[in-house]
């Protein structure tokens, strides 16, 4: 009796100790394919893209006041991105209005295209602006005395950053520019701020939505001479 007691008392350890290996080996198992997985997450996390300059083009075809009031004029915003994060950032086309006095009176198309990982990419949106609707604008004569036209030009970049090519978080990039035009003096000045939304709420950014997890804001002013 004492010998099967012994016997069933050492099959009972040999037991325990098989149990608590498996459970250490589980758990080493465990901690190892979580350290991958936190080293995966800080090598592909999506982080926003940042603007880092914005220069402002801006050209005079015609200007005239007498007989009538007449103007062709361009404005065109580059926006110059740093994608920081080892994913690529992928964006779609875009339409965003130029307005004067809060009027529209121009376009800016951006095309879809893609920001690469640990890239600098310069976007050049196209950018159109209705002279006849800016001439017929109640303010134009004011303003074209004071030798000075004011507009505002949007840009918005909106896209999807690519973790590991499998998932997705929605990055916006917003650049609202306030051009002044000196018509008299050939120059120009503009004051550019940018935001960049991360999360659900950048997915609407694109039709006026806010909100989002993450919010960058830079502001430049430059000047410069106006091509004519």
């Amino acid at each position: 009796m004492a010998e099967e007691a012994k016997a069933k008392k050492k099959g009972l350890t040999t037991r325990r100790k098989a149990h608590c290996t498996a459970w250490c080996v589980a758990l080493c198992v465990l901690v190892i394919l979580g350290a991958l997985a936190l080293a995966f997450y800080f090598r592909y996390r999506p982080r926003p893209p940042r603007v880092v300059a914005t220069p402002v083009d801006v050209s005079i075809d015609e200007f005239t006041l007498l007989p009538h009031p007449s103007l062709k004029v361009s404005v065109g915003v580059h926006v110059v991105v740093s994608n920081p994060s080892n994913s690529p950032y992928r964006y779609g086309a875009t339409l965003s209005a130029v307005t004067y006095h809060g009027a529209p009176v121009g376009e800016t198309l951006v095309p879809a295209g893609e920001v690469g990982g640990k890239a600098t990419v310069r976007i050049e949106p196209a950018t159109v602006v209705d002279g006849v609707k800016v001439a017929e604008s109640p303010h134009f004569a004011s303003d074209a005395v004071a030798g000075v036209l004011p507009f505002v030009a949007v840009v918005r970049v909106v896209g999807k950053a690519l973790v590991l090519r499998a998932f997705e978080v929605p990055v916006a990039v917003e650049v609202v520019c306030l051009v002044q035009m000196y018509v008299f003096h050939g120059e120009s000045s503009s004051r550019c701020t940018s935001t960049v939304r991360a999360g659900p709420g950048a997915a609407g950014s694109g039709s006026g939505a806010g909100g989002g997890s993450r919010q960058q804001g830079m502001r430049a002013s430059t000047s410069s001479r106006v091509h004519s």
